[in-house]
């Protein structure tokens, strides 16, 4: 049940690793940049994931709305990639002399924004894919001589830190993997700053009938911008930050229209009452992922496509006829 905030989330394979370990507990992924976010969203919303609310917005700007509120942060930093190279020459060719150290100085940044927003006694996450000593062990040296924290030593069989013994090195010769740094830190300082006043969500009752479809499910809806979301925990949203979403996206406004959102099938599809179970290798999952129509003899209302028993998408019967809600950029050709 802890609440745990993943600062550089994008594309977003920490933050479904996250997710799924905390299956109590509400997951905040940032992303600074829009594009990426949108990678991000794709992701969380592809795998179903019910306790996520993603946040495009300033380290800054997180910390302000969300001081002293986290159990656990993860700050996967930026850096100059130096794990990467193995990927090819264009790689190589973003890489200057001067970049680790200017890495090392926004990473030092985010790490105090990071701070403010843990829990006293909660636990900071510090990554890289980097093998530079100024974005890895120099970093986290400077930070411990400016915070109270304990570096805590991590049980593996990986290379330990340069000068810091409690953190890991990953080396591709040795390990499977790129060139990686961790460290874990735990707290023993508390901040004097407070949460922002949470941001007063409206609650909707036109998806209502996308919900009624749903068995034993109560979900709580509020809208925020276009979107009608499943909001876990109203208090966790906060004024001040911008948000991607508030959880999982139940439905969107479109011309006076409420439409269902395919996170809606994703995430909840093994609840609804009306569902077409599948094997992957049937021709009825392959046109399903196609997009195409299926023969099916339900009652109008919506459904929800299962796949060797995990929900991918949804459809709706109407007057008889079958609509398929599988999102066209998705669509196998």
């Amino acid at each position: 049940d802890e609440t745990v905030l993943d600062m550089c989330a994008s594309p977003g394979g920490k933050t479904i690793q996250i997710a799924n370990r905390i299956k109590d507990g509400i997951l905040v992924s940032n992303e600074i940049d829009a594009k990426r976010c949108e990678i991000l969203y794709s992701n969380v919303e592809r795998m179903g994931l019910k306790n996520v609310i993603i946040t495009n917005d300033t380290p800054q700007n997180i910390s302000k709305a969300y001081s002293n509120f986290f159990d656990v942060c993860l700050v996967d930093a930026p850096c100059s990639g130096e794990g990467m190279f193995r990927r090819g020459e264009e790689i190589i060719k973003e890489w200057n002399p001067n970049l680790p150290q200017n890495c090392a100085d926004r990473q030092l940044s985010i790490l105090e924004e990071a701070n403010k927003c843990l829990k006293q006694g909660g636990v900071l996450i510090y990554s890289t894919c980097t093998y530079s000593k100024e974005e890895n062990e120099d970093v986290i040296l400077e930070f411990l001589k400016q915070h109270n924290y304990k570096p805590i030593k991590i049980n593996s069989n990986f290379d330990i830190g340069i000068g810091l013994k409690e953190a890991v090195r990953i080396y591709p010769h040795n390990n499977k993997g790129e060139g990686q740094f961790v460290v874990v830190l735990k707290k023993f300082e508390q901040n004097l700053l407070n949460s922002q006043q949470n941001l007063k969500t409206i609650k909707n009752l036109q998806a209502e009938k996308f919900i009624s479809a749903m068995s034993n499910t109560n979900l709580n809806l509020y809208d925020y911008k276009s979107f009608t979301y499943n909001v876990l925990n109203p208090n966790i949203i906060k004024r001040g930050v911008n948000y991607y979403t508030l959880g999982v996206r139940v439905s969107e406004n479109k011309n006076n229209r409420i439409v269902p959102n395919h996170y809606l099938f994703s995430a909840f599809g093994q609840k609804f009452k009306n569902v077409i179970k599948l094997d992957f290798n049937s021709p009825d999952a392959q046109k399903y992922l196609r997009g195409e129509t299926l023969e099916v003899n339900q009652n109008d209302g919506f459904g929800a496509v299962l796949i060797n028993n995990c929900a991918v998408g949804g459809y709706k019967i109407s007057d008889g006829k079958f609509k398929n809600y599988y999102p066209k950029g998705l669509r196998n050709h």
